[in-house]
Formats: structure tokens, C-alpha cells, sequence
């Protein structure tokens, strides 16, 4: 038979392997309480942007541009050796590399 201690329980060994058990069940319970918990509070963290309604004193104008003036014409020309076109007052042809110059 098992010795027994005054309380009643066997042995101071078994007695403490009953407290180490105990002890690691609570920490698992702990540990997988705190991942449990641990994405809810990035989730209150987080802030969501509700879009901006227009109102009528918030309205965009848009200016009205003549397109001459935005565009620049390109003043074109063709190669006197390739016929290719060409921007005006370059040195060399970028097709057939002939000298424009001369």
C-alpha cells in the first residue's frame, strides 16, 4: 500500500506532480487565451474611413483650356538621304544616321 500523509492524499511525490500538472494547464489555458485575444485588439486598433459625401458647396469646376495651347507642334521634316520624318534642327538622322547639317 501507498503512504499516506495526514490529509489523506498519497504521497508527497504524487502530490507534486498533481501541482506541476496543474500549473502547466494553466498556462496552456493563459497562452491560448492571450492568441485568442490578440487579433481582437488590432481589430479595435484599426480605424475605417468613411468616404467624404459631396455636397453642393463642395463642387469641382473645371477650367476650360484652348488644346492650342496645351499641345506644342513639332515643327517636322524628312531626311534628305532616307526620306524618314524628322524633328527639325537635328544634327543626325536617327534612322540612318546621315549628317543633316551640311
Amino acid at each position: 500500500m501507498f503512504p499516506f500523509d495526514i490529509f489523506g492524499f498519497i504521497s508527497g511525490f504524487f502530490i507534486l506532480i498533481f501541482i506541476v500538472v496543474i500549473i502547466v494547464f494553466i498556462i496552456i489555458i493563459i497562452i491560448v487565451y492571450k492568441l485568442l485575444h490578440s487579433n481582437v485588439d488590432h481589430e479595435t486598433n484599426t480605424r475605417y474611413k468613411m468616404p467624404k459625401f459631396r455636397t453642393e458647396d463642395a463642387r469641382t469646376t473645371f477650367v476650360k483650356k484652348d488644346k492650342e495651347n496645351l499641345t506644342k507642334e513639332k515643327i517636322s521634316s524628312k531626311c534628305k538621304y532616307c526620306g524618314e520624318k524628322i524633328e527639325d534642327g537635328i544634327a543626325f538622322c536617327p534612322f540612318c544616321g546621315s549628317n543633316l547639317s551640311e
